[in-house]
């Protein structure tokens, strides 16, 4: 009876043994999931950081392309008021308009009236 239960206390003890190494088994499993997972995560951030990158070079460079736009917009609107100043084309609006409105010219003659008062005041302009 005693060589019995030695025997089931054997088979017992191989059984914990078993259900132990089973568990340090899957224990190692996880960590070398974990440690995959961690590799192969590495990689991904990587990439999200060199897409983040990319997006900011496309975001300041389209920001860049913007600011030279709005500079040349600036230099084209300078160089326009210049013109109308040195051209004297202002002036000529502002008295053109100024007669229009105090003959009482009707709507329907208005842009002729100021084709040809424009074409006059520039004939005069020539002959200064």
């Amino acid at each position: 009876i005693e060589m019995a239960k030695k025997d089931d206390k054997k088979k017992e003890d191989k059984k914990e043994e078993k259900k132990e190494d089973k568990k340090e088994e899957k224990k190692k499993d996880g960590k070398e999931q974990v440690k995959e997972d961690d590799t192969a995560d590495v990689p991904e951030e990587i990439e999200e950081t060199e897409e983040e990158k990319q997006k900011r070079l496309e975001e300041e460079e389209r920001v860049r392309i913007e600011a030279e736009k709005q500079k040349d917009r600036q230099e084209k609107a300078l160089m326009f008021e210049q013109y109308l100043k040195d051209s004297g084309i202002s002036q000529a609006f502002q008295i053109v308009f100024a007669e229009i409105i105090a003959k009482g010219v009707p709507d329907d003659k208005v842009f002729t009236y100021a084709a040809a008062r424009l074409r006059a005041l520039k004939k005069e302009l020539e002959e200064v």
